[in-house]
């Protein structure tokens, strides 16, 4: 989650404008946001221009190109980032466009770019999945608080956005096919119904199904948002939508604190999601495009295995953070209303890190920076006995961390003969992967070894990445 990471690819001219909303409505509060998602301005024309209509511009196709660069990978890796998530089960921009809220055949000529209506239900939906995904970590440590029980038995709680993914990765194509627009909606409507019933009470009975409703209809919301978004330009608004996640994602873990601070349970924060997402979900429903029709072939097995493996590890090592770094602020013996907000400095990090990202995405020697940084930060949080080192090693290592997803992202999409269908289920189910698996193995280590010596886990993780990502080179 975080402002976007891309190169020149993310710059796809789009110089259309859109009018902001009026109003003292929850669609006013996004409104800059959406006129953005609608259609911002790029810095770039791409290779093909299309005929300016008046009042609009629409230059440039989004896509898959033929014979793209590493460049053009990291930019289509823009949306991408699990904490974040929503992100990141993107292929990257499809091909199509949307003109005045209706479907345009994807392949055909270039049209407008999606309406400012669909900017704000996407806003709206990036809003409240940053904010809950944000969530998880202060959400895990209070709960174990109020039921006095071990964290670690606990931690299925937190790990529903990644079996959601996994199903999105098996059903996605088949769900959209009743529209993204719809998809969004119900999406919205879902999480809105498991906050609600995370935030209500502790009982697992209700939390359980509670954070089951959540981690789907957040899956979901990472599924259809690139369906929306595409058309020219689209590569920048979904780096945007990334960014406004992210931005929320920064404000969950201060949310728990101040709550926790004032004698009251962290989990009410989750209702703070809950009005901008039922915005979304009363929302008149809106279109996206299609997938272009892309010819039927045999999945390249040895790359794919290899890009899907490189993005458990980078989402893993994120993960780890993302579920315990609160945790692990606890045991250094600060309240967890002052560890749920020291936690921040973990979306605040990413939010830095994936902005100065787009400065060096497509080098050479990016992943060997970034996997430097997010080891020296662990071995931070490792030695730190007080809180503010342990929160500089969080902080430290979110900045290595924040380029890592998107860049191997990049990678997958831009493997020859990989359709986007593919590379978009094979990221999605990567990430899912990632999330069910890291911060369980590390919850396991924790009640074997302690959570302290448990942090040092991202290391092994990175150390494979780093071997995987020179291989791919």
């Amino acid at each position: 989650m975080g402002p976007e990471i891309g190169t020149r690819a993310t710059d796809q001219a789009d110089d259309g404008t859109a009018d902001r909303p009026s109003g003292d409505t929850a669609a006013e509060t996004s409104a800059s946001t959406a006129d953005s998602l609608a259609g911002g301005a790029a810095d770039q024309p791409s290779r093909s221009t299309a005929t300016r209509p008046s009042g609009s511009t629409a230059e440039g196709a989004a896509g898959r190109p033929s014979g793209g660069t590493t460049d053009r990978a990291a930019g289509r890796a823009a949306s991408a980032s699990p904490a974040d998530a929503a992100d990141g089960t993107v292929a990257g921009p499809a091909r199509g466009a949307v003109e005045n809220g209706a479907e345009r055949p994807a392949g055909g000529p270039v049209g407008s770019a999606p309406d400012q209506a669909v900017g704000r239900v996407v806003a709206f939906a990036q809003i409240g999945l940053g904010f809950l995904v944000s969530s998880f970590g202060p959400y895990l440590a209070g709960i174990a608080v109020e039921l006095d029980r071990p964290r670690g038995e606990l931690v299925w709680l937190t790990m529903m956005f990644g079996a959601g993914l996994v199903l999105a990765a098996v059903i996605g194509p088949a769900v959209l096919r009743s529209g993204a627009g719809l998809v969004m909606r119900i999406a919205c409507g879902v999480i809105t119904t498991g906050a609600v019933a995370m935030a209500v009470t502790p009982d697992l009975r209700i939390a359980g199904p509670g954070s089951v409703l959540v981690g789907v209809g957040c899956a979901a919301i990472a599924l259809a948002t690139p369906s929306l978004l595409r058309g020219p330009g689209a590569a920048k608004r979904i780096a945007l939508a990334v960014g406004v996640s992210s931005a929320a994602g920064v404000l969950a873990p201060l949310a728990f604190g101040a709550l926790e601070t004032a004698g009251i349970a962290g989990r009410w924060a989750l209702l703070a999601a809950v009005p901008v997402l039922l915005a979304g979900a009363v929302h008149r429903t809106v279109r996206g495009v299609g997938d272009a029709a892309e010819a039927r072939g045999r999945v390249p097995v040895g790359p794919a295995s290899l890009g899907w493996l490189r993005i458990v590890l980078s989402v893993g090592c994120e993960f780890c953070f993302v579920v315990w770094g609160v945790a692990r602020l606890v045991d250094t013996g600060v309240a967890l209303g002052t560890a749920s907000a020291l936690g921040a400095s973990f979306g605040i990090g990413m939010a830095a890190g994936r902005l100065v990202g787009t400065r060096f995405v497509d080098r050479s020697w990016a992943v060997g920076a970034a996997v430097a940084v997010t080891m020296a930060g662990t071995v931070i949080v490792y030695f730190g006995q007080d809180p503010a080192t342990v929160t500089a090693g969080i902080a430290v290592a979110s900045l290595g961390i924040a380029p890592l997803y998107p860049i191997m992202l990049g990678s997958l999409v831009n493997i020859p003969d990989l359709t986007s269908r593919h590379s978009a289920s094979i990221g999605s189910l990567a990430s899912g992967t990632a999330i069910l698996a890291a911060p369980a193995a590390l919850g396991w280590l924790d009640g074997q070894i302690g959570l302290r010596e448990a942090f040092l886990l991202p290391i092994p993780l990175l150390l494979v990445l780093l071997l995987l990502a020179r291989r791919a080179r």
